[in-house]
């Protein structure tokens, strides 16, 4: 059940803490939003908090697992010995699970490389760039940068490698 991306790195899909397509691809709509309001709603009232990011696969899966959780707690622990304070501990610690991984989706989303994806969305074949900068643009750069951002948005390449591949080309213009 793991994807193997670029043979080095293996992720584990049912992690609810790693970033999905989806939040990749809404980068700067989940950047815009507001974290301290994010987990405010989200730890104060689930719903809410899912609809002000718009987002709940991971919060979905950290519910499940809150389900089993409590499910082996129940068959583990016997009627008698009070299991409403074991209940309780364990909805806090999934509030605070849940809550956790919409801040850090937002905050994910801050810390994403946002400067190649608008260099290359600025770009256009038919613009003459020469004359919008003042710079002659180095086409190959240009279609290097556009390859290994397929590649990361496609998750064939990690968030780090992304960031060094697009580095070094950046250093050799």
């Amino acid at each position: 059940m793991k994807d193997e991306f670029n043979n080095n790195i293996s992720v584990n899909p049912w992690n609810p803490f790693i970033t999905t397509n989806r939040d990749v691809a809404r980068t700067s709509e989940l950047g815009a939003k507001n974290a301290i309001l994010a987990g405010a709603l989200t730890f104060l009232f689930l719903p809410a908090g899912l609809l002000y990011l718009n987002r709940g696969i991971n919060s979905l899966k950290i519910l499940g697992y809150i389900f089993a959780v409590s499910f082996l707690f129940a068959i583990a622990t016997k009627a008698e010995e009070n299991p409403r304070k074991l209940s309780n501990l364990i909805s806090l610690i999934g509030s605070g699970a849940i809550t956790f991984e919409q801040v850090m989706a937002v905050k994910k989303a801050r810390q994403r490389p946002q400067e190649s994806s608008s260099l290359l969305s600025n770009y256009s074949p038919g613009k003459n760039h020469k004359e919008s900068s003042g710079f002659e643009t180095n086409q190959e750069a240009v279609q290097l940068l556009k390859q290994i951002k397929e590649q990361y948005e496609a998750n064939e390449i990690s968030e780090e490698e992304f960031k060094i591949q697009k580095q070094q080309i950046l250093k050799s213009l």
